[in-house]
Protein backbone atom coordinates (compact mmCIF):
# COMPACT_ATOMS: atom_id res chain seq x y z
CA UNK A 1 0.00 0.00 0.00
CA UNK A 2 1.37 3.42 -0.97
CA UNK A 3 1.92 6.28 1.44
CA UNK A 4 1.18 9.96 0.96
CA UNK A 5 3.62 12.65 2.07
CA UNK A 6 1.98 15.47 4.01
CA UNK A 7 4.10 18.65 4.21
CA UNK A 8 2.04 19.88 7.17
CA UNK A 9 2.85 16.79 9.26
CA UNK A 10 6.11 17.15 11.28
CA UNK A 11 6.40 13.36 11.55
CA UNK A 12 6.72 13.06 7.76
CA UNK A 13 9.64 15.50 7.77
CA UNK A 14 11.30 13.52 10.58
CA UNK A 15 11.04 10.35 8.46
CA UNK A 16 12.57 12.12 5.43
CA UNK A 17 15.41 13.43 7.61
CA UNK A 18 16.03 9.95 9.03
CA UNK A 19 16.28 8.46 5.53
CA UNK A 20 18.81 11.14 4.52
CA UNK A 21 20.86 10.52 7.68
CA UNK A 22 20.87 6.76 6.99
CA UNK A 23 22.14 7.48 3.48
CA UNK A 24 25.00 9.70 4.69
CA UNK A 25 25.89 7.26 7.46
CA UNK A 26 26.02 4.37 4.98
CA UNK A 27 28.31 6.32 2.64
CA UNK A 28 30.56 7.31 5.58
CA UNK A 29 30.92 3.70 6.68
CA UNK A 30 31.66 2.54 3.13
CA UNK A 31 34.28 5.30 2.65
CA UNK A 32 36.02 4.36 5.93
CA UNK A 33 36.21 0.63 5.19
CA UNK A 34 39.93 0.06 4.37
CA UNK A 35 39.29 -3.53 3.19
CA UNK A 36 37.44 -2.33 0.08
CA UNK A 37 39.05 -1.14 -3.08
CA UNK A 38 38.21 2.30 -4.38
CA UNK A 39 36.20 0.82 -7.25
CA UNK A 40 34.12 -1.41 -4.93
CA UNK A 41 33.50 1.56 -2.60
CA UNK A 42 32.00 3.51 -5.53
CA UNK A 43 29.82 0.56 -6.58
CA UNK A 44 28.60 -0.19 -3.05
CA UNK A 45 27.91 3.50 -2.35
CA UNK A 46 25.96 3.78 -5.62
CA UNK A 47 23.81 0.76 -4.71
CA UNK A 48 23.05 2.15 -1.22
CA UNK A 49 22.31 5.52 -2.77
CA UNK A 50 19.90 3.85 -5.23
CA UNK A 51 18.08 1.88 -2.47
CA UNK A 52 17.67 4.87 -0.19
CA UNK A 53 16.67 7.03 -3.17
CA UNK A 54 13.92 4.53 -4.09
CA UNK A 55 12.80 4.45 -0.42
CA UNK A 56 12.66 8.23 -0.29
CA UNK A 57 10.77 8.44 -3.60
CA UNK A 58 8.29 5.79 -2.40
CA UNK A 59 7.60 7.80 0.70
CA UNK A 60 7.19 11.08 -1.22
CA UNK A 61 4.98 9.43 -3.91
CA UNK A 62 5.80 11.72 -6.85
CA UNK A 63 2.94 12.53 -9.24
CA UNK A 64 2.72 14.24 -12.60
CA UNK A 65 -0.06 15.33 -14.91
CA UNK A 66 -0.83 14.06 -18.36
CA UNK A 67 -3.41 15.52 -20.73
CA UNK A 68 -6.64 13.57 -21.18
CA UNK A 69 -9.03 13.50 -24.11
CA UNK A 70 -10.96 16.75 -23.68
CA UNK A 71 -13.52 15.91 -26.35
CA UNK A 72 -16.57 14.11 -24.97
CA UNK A 73 -17.39 10.58 -26.01
CA UNK A 74 -20.99 9.81 -26.93
CA UNK A 75 -22.51 6.57 -25.64
CA UNK A 76 -25.87 5.87 -27.28
CA UNK A 77 -28.31 3.13 -26.35
CA UNK A 78 -29.35 0.56 -28.92
CA UNK A 79 -32.82 2.09 -29.44
CA UNK A 80 -31.59 5.49 -30.59
CA UNK A 81 -31.85 5.85 -34.35
CA UNK A 82 -28.66 6.03 -36.43
CA UNK A 83 -29.88 9.25 -38.06
CA UNK A 84 -30.21 10.96 -34.68
CA UNK A 85 -26.74 9.74 -33.61
CA UNK A 86 -25.22 11.05 -36.85
CA UNK A 87 -27.03 14.35 -36.39
CA UNK A 88 -25.54 14.75 -32.92
CA UNK A 89 -22.08 13.79 -34.10
CA UNK A 90 -22.15 16.33 -36.92
CA UNK A 91 -23.74 19.18 -34.95
CA UNK A 92 -21.52 18.74 -31.87
CA UNK A 93 -18.39 17.80 -33.88
CA UNK A 94 -17.90 14.61 -31.92
CA UNK A 95 -15.23 12.22 -33.21
CA UNK A 96 -16.34 9.13 -31.31
CA UNK A 97 -19.77 7.55 -30.80
CA UNK A 98 -20.14 4.22 -28.99
CA UNK A 99 -23.21 2.03 -28.82
CA UNK A 100 -23.98 0.69 -25.37
CA UNK A 101 -24.29 -2.80 -26.89
CA UNK A 102 -20.68 -2.51 -28.18
CA UNK A 103 -19.21 -1.47 -24.85
CA UNK A 104 -15.94 -3.48 -24.99
CA UNK A 105 -13.03 -3.90 -22.60
CA UNK A 106 -10.86 -1.26 -24.28
CA UNK A 107 -13.50 1.40 -23.64
CA UNK A 108 -13.88 0.21 -20.06
CA UNK A 109 -10.11 0.49 -19.51
CA UNK A 110 -10.01 4.03 -20.91
CA UNK A 111 -12.92 5.07 -18.70
CA UNK A 112 -11.58 3.48 -15.53
CA UNK A 113 -8.13 4.95 -16.16
CA UNK A 114 -9.68 8.41 -16.45
CA UNK A 115 -8.37 8.95 -19.97
CA UNK A 116 -11.81 10.10 -21.13
CA UNK A 117 -12.80 13.37 -19.49
CA UNK A 118 -16.54 13.56 -20.22
CA UNK A 119 -19.33 11.37 -21.57
CA UNK A 120 -22.61 12.27 -23.25
CA UNK A 121 -25.34 9.68 -22.72
CA UNK A 122 -27.93 9.57 -25.49
CA UNK A 123 -31.14 7.68 -24.80
CA UNK A 124 -32.37 6.03 -21.62
CA UNK A 125 -31.81 2.29 -22.10
CA UNK A 126 -28.58 1.86 -20.14
CA UNK A 127 -27.83 -0.97 -17.75
CA UNK A 128 -26.42 -0.26 -14.27
CA UNK A 129 -23.25 -2.10 -15.40
CA UNK A 130 -22.58 0.53 -18.08
CA UNK A 131 -23.33 3.42 -15.72
CA UNK A 132 -21.00 1.91 -13.13
CA UNK A 133 -18.06 2.40 -15.50
CA UNK A 134 -18.55 6.19 -15.57
CA UNK A 135 -17.39 7.03 -12.05
CA UNK A 136 -14.56 9.37 -13.15
CA UNK A 137 -16.22 11.28 -16.00
CA UNK A 138 -18.38 14.37 -16.22
CA UNK A 139 -21.81 13.28 -17.45
CA UNK A 140 -24.30 14.95 -19.76
CA UNK A 141 -27.59 13.41 -20.80
CA UNK A 142 -29.61 13.84 -23.99
CA UNK A 143 -32.92 11.92 -24.14
CA UNK A 144 -33.51 10.14 -27.44
CA UNK A 145 -35.90 11.33 -30.13
CA UNK A 146 -38.18 8.29 -30.43
CA UNK A 147 -41.58 9.63 -31.48
CA UNK A 148 -44.79 9.08 -29.53
CA UNK A 149 -42.94 7.80 -26.46
CA UNK A 150 -43.24 9.40 -23.05
CA UNK A 151 -39.84 10.63 -21.90
CA UNK A 152 -40.71 11.62 -18.34
CA UNK A 153 -43.95 11.19 -16.40
CA UNK A 154 -45.04 11.77 -12.82
CA UNK A 155 -48.20 11.73 -10.71
CA UNK A 156 -49.23 11.48 -7.05
CA UNK A 157 -48.79 8.00 -5.61
CA UNK A 158 -51.04 8.45 -2.55
CA UNK A 159 -53.59 11.27 -3.11
CA UNK A 160 -56.75 11.66 -1.07
CA UNK A 161 -60.18 10.96 -2.48
CA UNK A 162 -61.59 14.25 -3.80
CA UNK A 163 -58.12 15.67 -4.38
CA UNK A 164 -57.02 16.79 -7.84
CA UNK A 165 -54.72 14.20 -9.40
CA UNK A 166 -52.19 15.66 -11.87
CA UNK A 167 -50.34 13.59 -14.47
CA UNK A 168 -47.54 15.56 -16.13
CA UNK A 169 -44.66 14.68 -18.42
CA UNK A 170 -42.94 15.25 -21.73
CA UNK A 171 -42.95 13.45 -25.05
CA UNK A 172 -42.02 13.78 -28.73
CA UNK A 173 -45.19 13.83 -30.82
CA UNK A 174 -44.90 12.77 -34.46
CA UNK A 175 -48.14 14.47 -35.48
CA UNK A 176 -51.15 16.32 -34.15
CA UNK A 177 -52.95 13.80 -31.95
CA UNK A 178 -54.91 13.39 -28.73
CA UNK A 179 -53.42 12.26 -25.43
CA UNK A 180 -55.94 11.33 -22.75
CA UNK A 181 -56.46 9.64 -19.42
CA UNK A 182 -59.12 6.97 -19.43
CA UNK A 183 -60.86 4.99 -16.71
CA UNK A 184 -62.66 2.15 -18.38
CA UNK A 185 -64.63 3.78 -21.19
CA UNK A 186 -64.73 7.20 -19.51
CA UNK A 187 -62.27 9.92 -20.53
CA UNK A 188 -61.04 11.75 -17.43
CA UNK A 189 -59.06 14.44 -19.25
CA UNK A 190 -57.56 14.96 -22.70
CA UNK A 191 -55.09 17.20 -24.50
CA UNK A 192 -54.41 17.78 -28.19
CA UNK A 193 -50.68 17.51 -28.86
CA UNK A 194 -48.89 19.38 -31.61
CA UNK A 195 -45.99 17.86 -33.59
CA UNK A 196 -42.62 18.11 -31.85
CA UNK A 197 -41.50 18.14 -28.26
CA UNK A 198 -44.44 18.72 -25.90
CA UNK A 199 -44.85 19.10 -22.15
CA UNK A 200 -48.27 17.88 -21.08
CA UNK A 201 -50.40 18.05 -17.94
CA UNK A 202 -53.66 16.17 -17.38
CA UNK A 203 -55.89 16.51 -14.32
CA UNK A 204 -58.92 14.84 -12.81
CA UNK A 205 -60.55 14.63 -9.35
CA UNK A 206 -59.77 11.43 -7.49
CA UNK A 207 -63.12 9.68 -7.52
CA UNK A 208 -62.31 6.40 -5.78
CA UNK A 209 -60.82 5.11 -2.56
CA UNK A 210 -58.13 2.43 -2.38
CA UNK A 211 -56.29 0.91 -5.33
CA UNK A 212 -56.97 2.79 -8.56
CA UNK A 213 -55.64 2.39 -12.10
CA UNK A 214 -56.13 4.69 -15.11
CA UNK A 215 -54.80 4.34 -18.64
CA UNK A 216 -52.66 6.82 -20.55
CA UNK A 217 -53.89 6.61 -24.14
CA UNK A 218 -52.46 8.15 -27.31
CA UNK A 219 -54.72 7.94 -30.37
CA UNK A 220 -56.58 4.89 -28.99
CA UNK A 221 -53.28 3.14 -28.17
CA UNK A 222 -52.63 2.50 -24.47
CA UNK A 223 -49.14 3.68 -23.57
CA UNK A 224 -49.21 2.55 -19.95
CA UNK A 225 -51.37 1.96 -16.88
CA UNK A 226 -50.91 4.48 -14.06
CA UNK A 227 -51.66 3.13 -10.60
CA UNK A 228 -52.12 5.02 -7.33
CA UNK A 229 -53.70 4.46 -3.92
CA UNK A 230 -56.52 6.87 -3.05
CA UNK A 231 -56.62 7.67 0.66
CA UNK A 232 -59.67 8.45 2.72
CA UNK A 233 -60.74 12.09 2.14
CA UNK A 234 -59.83 14.68 4.73
CA UNK A 235 -62.58 15.58 7.15
CA UNK A 236 -63.58 19.11 6.10
CA UNK A 237 -66.80 20.97 6.92
CA UNK A 238 -68.22 23.89 4.92
CA UNK A 239 -70.52 26.74 5.87
CA UNK A 240 -72.39 28.86 3.30
CA UNK A 241 -73.25 32.35 4.57
CA UNK A 242 -75.65 33.97 2.10
CA UNK A 243 -78.44 36.50 1.91
CA UNK A 244 -80.54 34.12 -0.16
CA UNK A 245 -79.11 30.88 -1.62
CA UNK A 246 -79.45 30.62 -5.39
CA UNK A 247 -79.23 27.62 -7.68
CA UNK A 248 -75.44 27.94 -8.01
CA UNK A 249 -74.74 27.72 -4.28
CA UNK A 250 -77.40 25.06 -3.68
CA UNK A 251 -75.85 22.88 -6.40
CA UNK A 252 -72.40 23.32 -4.86
CA UNK A 253 -73.69 22.52 -1.37
CA UNK A 254 -75.45 19.41 -2.64
CA UNK A 255 -72.27 18.31 -4.46
CA UNK A 256 -70.20 18.70 -1.26
CA UNK A 257 -72.81 16.82 0.76
CA UNK A 258 -72.81 13.88 -1.67
CA UNK A 259 -69.03 13.65 -1.26
CA UNK A 260 -69.50 13.12 2.46
CA UNK A 261 -68.58 16.58 3.73
CA UNK A 262 -70.53 18.35 6.45
CA UNK A 263 -72.33 21.37 5.00
CA UNK A 264 -74.30 24.19 6.64
CA UNK A 265 -76.31 26.78 4.71
CA UNK A 266 -76.97 29.94 6.73
CA UNK A 267 -79.40 32.45 5.19
CA UNK A 268 -80.46 35.87 6.53
CA UNK A 269 -84.20 36.38 5.99
CA UNK A 270 -84.38 39.68 7.88
CA UNK A 271 -82.35 41.66 10.38
CA UNK A 272 -82.98 39.30 13.29
CA UNK A 273 -84.09 36.13 11.53
CA UNK A 274 -81.74 33.54 10.02
CA UNK A 275 -82.26 29.99 8.84
CA UNK A 276 -79.81 27.12 8.86
CA UNK A 277 -79.94 23.94 6.80
CA UNK A 278 -77.43 21.13 7.44
CA UNK A 279 -76.28 18.30 5.19
CA UNK A 280 -74.67 15.36 6.99
CA UNK A 281 -73.72 15.72 10.62
CA UNK A 282 -73.20 19.42 11.52
CA UNK A 283 -69.80 20.25 12.99
CA UNK A 284 -67.76 23.41 13.48
CA UNK A 285 -67.10 24.73 9.96
CA UNK A 286 -63.56 24.71 8.54
CA UNK A 287 -64.20 26.67 5.32
CA UNK A 288 -66.58 29.59 4.75
CA UNK A 289 -68.24 30.16 1.35
CA UNK A 290 -70.06 33.46 0.94
CA UNK A 291 -70.68 36.38 -1.43
CA UNK A 292 -68.95 39.80 -1.42
CA UNK A 293 -71.99 41.44 0.20
CA UNK A 294 -71.21 39.49 3.38
CA UNK A 295 -67.58 40.66 3.66
CA UNK A 296 -68.56 42.68 6.78
CA UNK A 297 -70.66 39.87 8.27
CA UNK A 298 -69.44 39.16 11.84
CA UNK A 299 -69.31 35.41 11.11
CA UNK A 300 -67.04 35.99 8.10
CA UNK A 301 -64.74 38.42 9.94
CA UNK A 302 -64.52 36.06 12.91
CA UNK A 303 -63.60 33.17 10.61
CA UNK A 304 -60.81 35.22 9.01
CA UNK A 305 -59.53 36.27 12.44
CA UNK A 306 -59.37 32.57 13.39
CA UNK A 307 -57.38 31.79 10.24
CA UNK A 308 -60.16 29.84 8.49
CA UNK A 309 -60.27 29.86 4.66
CA UNK A 310 -62.99 31.97 3.03
CA UNK A 311 -64.21 31.87 -0.59
CA UNK A 312 -66.13 34.77 -2.13
CA UNK A 313 -68.31 33.91 -5.15
CA UNK A 314 -71.44 35.07 -6.99
CA UNK A 315 -70.33 38.68 -7.27
CA UNK A 316 -71.93 40.99 -9.84
CA UNK A 317 -69.52 43.96 -9.92
CA UNK A 318 -65.93 42.73 -9.34
CA UNK A 319 -64.44 46.23 -9.04
CA UNK A 320 -66.85 47.26 -6.28
CA UNK A 321 -66.63 43.80 -4.68
CA UNK A 322 -62.82 44.03 -4.47
CA UNK A 323 -63.03 47.39 -2.69
CA UNK A 324 -65.59 46.05 -0.20
CA UNK A 325 -63.57 42.95 0.60
CA UNK A 326 -60.33 44.94 0.90
CA UNK A 327 -61.89 47.39 3.36
CA UNK A 328 -63.42 44.67 5.49
CA UNK A 329 -60.58 42.12 5.56
CA UNK A 330 -57.40 43.99 4.67
CA UNK A 331 -56.81 42.21 1.36
CA UNK A 332 -55.36 43.76 -1.81
CA UNK A 333 -57.70 42.53 -4.56
CA UNK A 334 -57.59 44.38 -7.88
CA UNK A 335 -59.17 43.47 -11.22
CA UNK A 336 -59.17 44.86 -14.74
CA UNK A 337 -61.86 44.59 -17.38
CA UNK A 338 -61.00 42.49 -20.45
CA UNK A 339 -64.25 42.62 -22.43
CA UNK A 340 -67.35 44.70 -22.90
CA UNK A 341 -69.54 41.61 -23.03
CA UNK A 342 -71.61 40.61 -20.01
CA UNK A 343 -69.71 37.34 -19.68
CA UNK A 344 -66.80 35.57 -21.38
CA UNK A 345 -66.61 31.88 -22.26
CA UNK A 346 -63.89 29.60 -20.85
CA UNK A 347 -62.41 26.50 -22.45
CA UNK A 348 -64.13 24.38 -19.80
CA UNK A 349 -67.50 25.43 -21.20
CA UNK A 350 -68.57 27.76 -18.38
CA UNK A 351 -69.07 31.52 -18.29
CA UNK A 352 -67.11 34.05 -16.23
CA UNK A 353 -67.33 37.77 -15.56
CA UNK A 354 -65.30 39.82 -18.09
CA UNK A 355 -62.47 40.63 -15.67
CA UNK A 356 -59.11 39.24 -14.68
CA UNK A 357 -57.07 39.63 -11.51
CA UNK A 358 -54.09 41.94 -11.31
CA UNK A 359 -50.99 40.44 -9.75
CA UNK A 360 -50.46 41.04 -6.05
CA UNK A 361 -48.17 39.86 -3.29
CA UNK A 362 -49.17 36.61 -1.61
CA UNK A 363 -51.74 35.96 -4.35
CA UNK A 364 -51.89 32.56 -6.07
CA UNK A 365 -54.02 31.82 -9.14
CA UNK A 366 -56.02 28.62 -9.50
CA UNK A 367 -54.59 27.22 -12.71
CA UNK A 368 -57.06 27.23 -15.59
CA UNK A 369 -59.81 29.26 -13.93
CA UNK A 370 -60.50 32.95 -13.10
CA UNK A 371 -60.08 32.27 -9.39
CA UNK A 372 -57.27 33.35 -7.06
CA UNK A 373 -56.36 32.98 -3.40
CA UNK A 374 -54.64 35.58 -1.23
CA UNK A 375 -52.65 34.41 1.78
CA UNK A 376 -53.12 36.79 4.71
CA UNK A 377 -53.96 35.71 8.24
CA UNK A 378 -56.24 33.28 6.43
CA UNK A 379 -56.56 31.99 2.87
CA UNK A 380 -59.11 34.22 1.11
CA UNK A 381 -60.35 33.14 -2.32
CA UNK A 382 -62.20 35.15 -4.92
CA UNK A 383 -64.05 33.56 -7.86
CA UNK A 384 -65.03 35.36 -11.07
CA UNK A 385 -66.97 32.38 -12.36
CA UNK A 386 -70.52 33.24 -13.32
CA UNK A 387 -72.45 29.95 -13.24
CA UNK A 388 -71.22 26.37 -13.15
CA UNK A 389 -74.46 24.54 -12.33
CA UNK A 390 -75.42 24.19 -16.05
CA UNK A 391 -72.64 21.61 -16.28
CA UNK A 392 -74.55 19.49 -13.76
CA UNK A 393 -77.82 19.96 -15.59
CA UNK A 394 -76.22 18.91 -18.89
CA UNK A 395 -74.72 15.78 -17.30
CA UNK A 396 -71.08 16.93 -17.48
CA UNK A 397 -70.38 16.04 -13.86
CA UNK A 398 -66.69 15.34 -14.55
CA UNK A 399 -65.96 18.92 -15.64
CA UNK A 400 -67.97 20.27 -12.70
CA UNK A 401 -65.97 18.05 -10.33
CA UNK A 402 -62.70 19.17 -11.88
CA UNK A 403 -63.52 22.88 -11.53
CA UNK A 404 -64.61 22.82 -7.91
CA UNK A 405 -61.97 20.32 -6.82
CA UNK A 406 -59.27 22.62 -8.21
CA UNK A 407 -60.77 25.67 -6.46
CA UNK A 408 -61.47 24.10 -3.07
CA UNK A 409 -58.12 22.30 -2.96
CA UNK A 410 -56.46 25.72 -2.67
CA UNK A 411 -58.61 26.46 0.39
CA UNK A 412 -58.15 23.22 2.29
CA UNK A 413 -57.14 23.69 5.93
CA UNK A 414 -54.08 21.82 7.14
CA UNK A 415 -54.97 18.18 7.75
CA UNK A 416 -53.25 15.44 9.70
CA UNK A 417 -51.29 12.44 8.47
CA UNK A 418 -50.23 13.94 5.15
CA UNK A 419 -48.05 11.85 2.82
CA UNK A 420 -46.43 12.95 -0.41
CA UNK A 421 -44.79 10.50 -2.79
CA UNK A 422 -44.14 11.02 -6.48
CA UNK A 423 -45.00 8.15 -8.81
CA UNK A 424 -43.91 6.11 -10.65
CA UNK A 425 -41.99 4.20 -7.99
CA UNK A 426 -39.58 1.54 -9.23
CA UNK A 427 -38.13 -1.49 -7.52
CA UNK A 428 -34.44 -0.95 -6.82
CA UNK A 429 -34.54 2.85 -7.22
CA UNK A 430 -34.61 5.13 -4.21
CA UNK A 431 -37.81 7.09 -3.54
CA UNK A 432 -38.29 9.92 -1.04
CA UNK A 433 -41.52 9.84 1.00
CA UNK A 434 -42.55 13.03 2.80
CA UNK A 435 -44.64 12.95 5.99
CA UNK A 436 -46.28 16.03 7.50
CA UNK A 437 -48.38 16.80 10.58
CA UNK A 438 -48.35 13.30 12.02
CA UNK A 439 -49.66 13.21 15.59
CA UNK A 440 -47.18 12.11 18.20
CA UNK A 441 -44.16 12.61 15.88
CA UNK A 442 -43.35 8.88 15.48
CA UNK A 443 -39.68 7.93 15.30
CA UNK A 444 -40.26 5.55 12.40
CA UNK A 445 -42.80 4.17 9.94
CA UNK A 446 -43.54 0.72 8.52
CA UNK A 447 -42.76 0.45 4.80
CA UNK A 448 -42.95 -2.90 3.08
CA UNK A 449 -41.58 -5.34 5.61
CA UNK A 450 -39.23 -2.81 7.23
CA UNK A 451 -39.41 -0.22 9.98
CA UNK A 452 -37.67 2.90 8.71
CA UNK A 453 -36.53 5.81 10.84
CA UNK A 454 -37.91 9.25 9.97
CA UNK A 455 -35.60 12.24 9.45
CA UNK A 456 -37.37 15.33 10.82
CA UNK A 457 -36.76 18.79 9.37
CA UNK A 458 -34.72 21.24 11.43
CA UNK A 459 -36.99 24.10 10.27
CA UNK A 460 -40.36 22.35 10.72
CA UNK A 461 -40.65 19.84 13.54
CA UNK A 462 -43.88 18.41 12.05
CA UNK A 463 -42.28 17.63 8.69
CA UNK A 464 -40.21 14.50 8.07
CA UNK A 465 -39.00 12.38 5.19
CA UNK A 466 -37.46 9.02 4.52
CA UNK A 467 -35.45 7.75 1.55
CA UNK A 468 -36.44 4.16 0.83
CA UNK A 469 -35.61 1.62 -1.87
CA UNK A 470 -38.43 -0.87 -2.44
CA UNK A 471 -37.17 -4.38 -3.06
CA UNK A 472 -40.30 -6.05 -4.42
CA UNK A 473 -42.78 -5.11 -7.12
CA UNK A 474 -46.57 -4.72 -6.95
CA UNK A 475 -48.63 -3.19 -4.16
CA UNK A 476 -46.45 -2.65 -1.07
CA UNK A 477 -47.88 -1.68 2.35
CA UNK A 478 -47.05 1.63 4.04
CA UNK A 479 -48.05 1.89 7.69
CA UNK A 480 -51.30 -0.02 8.36
CA UNK A 481 -53.79 1.44 5.90
CA UNK A 482 -51.83 2.65 2.87
CA UNK A 483 -50.26 1.01 -0.14
CA UNK A 484 -47.81 2.08 -2.83
CA UNK A 485 -47.61 0.48 -6.26
CA UNK A 486 -44.02 -0.41 -7.12
CA UNK A 487 -43.22 -0.96 -10.78
CA UNK A 488 -40.75 -3.65 -11.88
CA UNK A 489 -37.48 -2.38 -13.38
CA UNK A 490 -38.57 -3.39 -16.89
CA UNK A 491 -41.63 -1.14 -16.87
CA UNK A 492 -42.03 0.19 -20.41
CA UNK A 493 -42.50 3.82 -19.38
CA UNK A 494 -40.23 5.76 -17.12
CA UNK A 495 -37.70 3.31 -15.65
CA UNK A 496 -34.75 4.13 -17.90
CA UNK A 497 -35.45 7.84 -17.69
CA UNK A 498 -35.72 7.78 -13.89
CA UNK A 499 -32.58 5.63 -13.60
CA UNK A 500 -30.48 7.97 -15.75
CA UNK A 501 -31.98 11.09 -14.18
CA UNK A 502 -31.27 9.89 -10.64
CA UNK A 503 -27.74 8.79 -11.58
CA UNK A 504 -26.82 12.05 -13.33
CA UNK A 505 -28.30 14.08 -10.44
CA UNK A 506 -26.30 12.10 -7.87
CA UNK A 507 -23.11 12.46 -9.90
CA UNK A 508 -23.67 16.20 -10.33
CA UNK A 509 -23.98 16.58 -6.56
CA UNK A 510 -20.70 14.69 -6.08
CA UNK A 511 -18.84 16.74 -8.70
CA UNK A 512 -20.14 20.14 -7.59
CA UNK A 513 -17.07 22.13 -6.66
CA UNK A 514 -14.75 19.12 -6.76
CA UNK A 515 -13.03 20.00 -10.07
CA UNK A 516 -12.21 23.41 -11.50
CA UNK A 517 -13.98 24.31 -14.71
CA UNK A 518 -11.88 23.62 -17.80
CA UNK A 519 -9.42 21.20 -16.13
CA UNK A 520 -8.29 18.64 -18.68
CA UNK A 521 -5.43 16.88 -16.90
CA UNK A 522 -5.10 13.52 -15.19
CA UNK A 523 -2.85 13.02 -12.16
CA UNK A 524 -0.64 9.94 -12.63
CA UNK A 525 1.48 8.14 -10.01
CA UNK A 526 3.77 5.11 -10.08
CA UNK A 527 1.80 1.91 -9.44
CA UNK A 528 2.70 -0.31 -6.48
CA UNK A 529 3.90 -3.21 -8.58
CA UNK A 530 6.68 -1.03 -10.06
CA UNK A 531 7.74 0.02 -6.56
CA UNK A 532 7.92 -3.66 -5.60
CA UNK A 533 10.18 -4.45 -8.59
CA UNK A 534 12.45 -1.50 -7.76
CA UNK A 535 12.89 -2.60 -4.14
CA UNK A 536 13.52 -6.21 -5.12
CA UNK A 537 16.07 -5.10 -7.75
CA UNK A 538 17.98 -2.90 -5.29
CA UNK A 539 18.07 -5.53 -2.53
CA UNK A 540 19.11 -8.22 -4.99
CA UNK A 541 21.98 -6.05 -6.26
CA UNK A 542 23.17 -5.36 -2.68
CA UNK A 543 23.06 -9.10 -1.95
CA UNK A 544 24.96 -10.09 -5.11
CA UNK A 545 27.60 -7.32 -4.99
CA UNK A 546 29.82 -8.82 -2.17
CA UNK A 547 29.90 -12.19 -3.97
CA UNK A 548 31.76 -10.79 -6.97
CA UNK A 549 35.44 -9.93 -6.87
CA UNK A 550 36.05 -6.70 -8.73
Amino acid sequence: MSTQFDPADPLDWIIVGALVLVLFNSIRLIAGNQALTLRRKWIRAALHLLLLGVSLAYFLQPKWRVPVDAKPVVIADSKVSADYVNHLRDSLHLPEVIRASAFDQSIRNRLLAGKIDSVILVGSDFSPDVLGQLSRQSLHWIPDDRPDQVRLIRWKAVPRKGELQTVSGTMQSSQEQVLKLRFGSQTLDSLRLKPGFTAFSLQFPVFSQGRTAVELVLNQQTLDTLRFFARKPASVSYQFILESPDFETRTLADWLGKKGYSVQLTSTLSKDITTRVSINRPVTPDVIITDPANATNPLVRKAVAQGKPVLFMNGADPEADCKAINRALGTTWQVKKISNEATVSLSSGVQALPYQFREARHQLPVTGYPVAVQKTNASIGFSLLNETFPLKLSGDSLTYDRIWTAILNELQPASRNNIQLEAPVFSGLQSVIHFNNWPGKPAGVHIGGDTVRLAYSALNGLSAEVAYRFGGAGWQPVQDSLEVYVNPPNNKIGFGTHLISAYVKARSAEENGSRPAGERWLAVEIPNWIWLLLFLGCLTALWIEPKFSI
